[in-house]
């Protein structure tokens, strides 16, 4: 039933707060009434429910994404400033409901396979540990020549994104 709320568009505070009023209406005061710290304890301690309840989160975060383009549809010159906060308020929730659709964070990324392949060369540096090199011998020379290649995985995806290469 809280869940449904969701799908509908309402947060879990008015949810709860209808189901309260419903349970008073029907006469069930005997009945412990439900509270928002205990609906997030059922979801957390069932992994189905857990998996439900952010399927509702995204349908929430739509619900709130179309309550804002209304609210934009319907505004007047003299609720336009009321109705700009609202839509902020909108924008804003449904962006942490449902980030993969409303974030502004942007995630790019890049399946296939990805091949690094990093070689390794010799310079001219002096050696710093002679009598070293002569007892390792040619294992010294043949791995300061040869390319080692390394390869990712093709299931790992890389994420780029873009707004943290600009801090760096």
């Amino acid at each position: 039933m809280v869940l449904d709320g969701m799908a509908e568009g309402k947060t879990l505070a008015d949810t709860v707060r209808d189901i309260a009023r419903q349970q008073r209406k029907a006469g069930k005061t005997g009945e412990q009434v439900l509270s928002q710290g205990q609906v997030r304890r059922w979801v957390v301690e069932d992994e189905q429910q857990f998996a439900q309840y952010q399927r509702m989160k995204r349908m929430l975060g739509q619900a709130f994404a179309e309550e804002a383009l209304h609210i934009a549809r319907e505004s007047t010159t003299s609720t336009t400033a009321l109705d700009r906060v609202l839509i902020d308020t909108l924008k804003w929730a449904a962006s942490k409901a449902n980030p993969s659709e409303y974030g502004e964070k942007q995630t790019v990324e890049h399946q296939g396979a990805q091949t690094l392949q990093v070689k390794i060369v010799e310079d001219d540096a002096p050696l710093r540990n002679p009598k070293a090199a002569e007892q390792i011998g040619n294992a010294v020379a043949t791995a300061m020549t040869t390319p080692v290649i390394l390869s990712l995985p093709a299931a790992t995806p890389m994420a780029l994104n873009p707004s943290e290469d600009d801090d760096e």
